[in-house]
């Protein structure tokens, strides 16, 4: 018995990747708002600099932004993070 199968590229099966994502509508109407040299400071995301989960918790809210930002069609931006730890998107 192998551990491989040869089969037509029309019979192939699949799930996607990752998990549904759910984006605050407020969140995604004021980014959709803001103007081109501007920033949006989201001081209810901030997170502790200093603790152990800083960097997977900073990747979980850098992606929720990414999420919202293409949900209000946002091209160009830059997430920045402040050394207090602050995310801010930059336009």
């Amino acid at each position: 018995m192998s551990d491989f199968k040869i089969i037509d590229a029309g019979e192939i099966s699949f799930v996607k990747r990752g998990r549904k994502a759910t984006v605050n509508d407020d969140l995604v109407a004021a980014i959709a708002k803001l103007p081109v040299g501007k920033a949006m400071a989201l001081t209810s995301m901030k997170l502790d600099p200093k603790a152990s989960t800083y960097a997977n918790d900073k990747a979980r809210i850098a992606s929720g932004i990414r999420t919202a930002c293409r949900a209000a069609n946002l091209t160009t931006y830059r997430i920045m993070w402040s050394p207090v730890g602050v995310p801010q998107i930059v336009r």
